[in-house]
């Protein structure tokens, strides 16, 4: 038996990187789990155990209409875990287009937003939702202000939130990654050798984390050993934030 049996998990960003292993983590562990994306990935590429389903996270009709069949199929939700985001280029604001200030906006924050709001109703006591912030809601990066911002926003959304739940038994909890070797980062870099190469050194045990290493805190922040905690952000960034 798992830590996790029987329990119905939602993760939004779902199809790849951090919140692929954390669908994986969750389903190994005997949860239901439904896996959110903007497209859903090929039935090949979704972890065992996994629902797989398309949704715009800003989208409000979108997001009722993914509860409701969540309801349809689960008919609760236990776990949320709200990773889906938009990662603007680097940039001074200068040259940031507001187009792209709009959409991180919209999907790292509005979209937290929209799902926990739709997700709510389904969720009872005992219910668990876990946001992913960053490093660079802590300290400050540059060339990063719209990323940063939407990051520091989710710190304060996390804190505020578990306030008004702690009453109705729903924890609240966020975790804070450093620089984790994802698909995104080879996006970016060309190669996770190049990734590493640029951020390895800035954090102090020397190299990239990996997806795993996320969902194995979401997961912790998400069972009965974190029971107690509510309002909390785990740094989990190889020590980045401690320079």
């Amino acid at each position: 038996m798992g830590e996790f049996d029987g329990k119905v998990c939602l993760v939004t960003g779902g199809a790849r990187g951090i919140g692929k292993a954390v669908c994986a983590l969750f389903a190994a562990q005997g949860a239901r789990v439904h896996l959110v994306d903007l497209s859903a990935p090929p039935p090949g590429e979704t972890p065992e155990g996994c629902r797989a389903h398309a949704c715009d996270v800003t989208d409000r009709a979108a997001v009722a209409a993914l509860m409701e069949a969540v309801r349809a199929e689960s008919g609760r939700v236990d776990i949320l875990v709200n990773n889906a985001a938009a990662v603007t280029r680097a940039t001074l604001i200068t040259d940031l287009d507001p187009r792209e200030w709009d959409d991180c906006i919209a999907v790292n924050v509005t979209g937290v937003f929209n799902v926990t709001r739709a997700a709510l109703p389904l969720m009872g006591r005992g219910g668990c939702i876990v946001n992913l912030a960053s490093t660079f809601a802590h300290v400050g990066s540059p060339t990063r202000v719209a990323y940063s911002t939407t990051k520091g926003a989710i710190l304060a959304f996390t804190r505020s939130l578990a306030l008004d739940l702690a009453p109705d038994g729903i924890r609240v909890n966020s975790v804070s990654p450093g620089a984790i070797a994802t698909e995104r980062m080879i996006l970016q870099f060309g190669t996770t050798e190049a990734a590493s190469a640029h951020l390895a050194h800035l954090h102090p045990m020397g190299h990239l984390g990996l997806p795993e290493n996320i969902a194995d805190a979401i997961g912790f922040l998400a069972s009965s050993k974190a029971s107690f905690m509510t309002g909390a952000d785990m740094l989990v960034d190889g020590g980045y934030t401690a320079r």
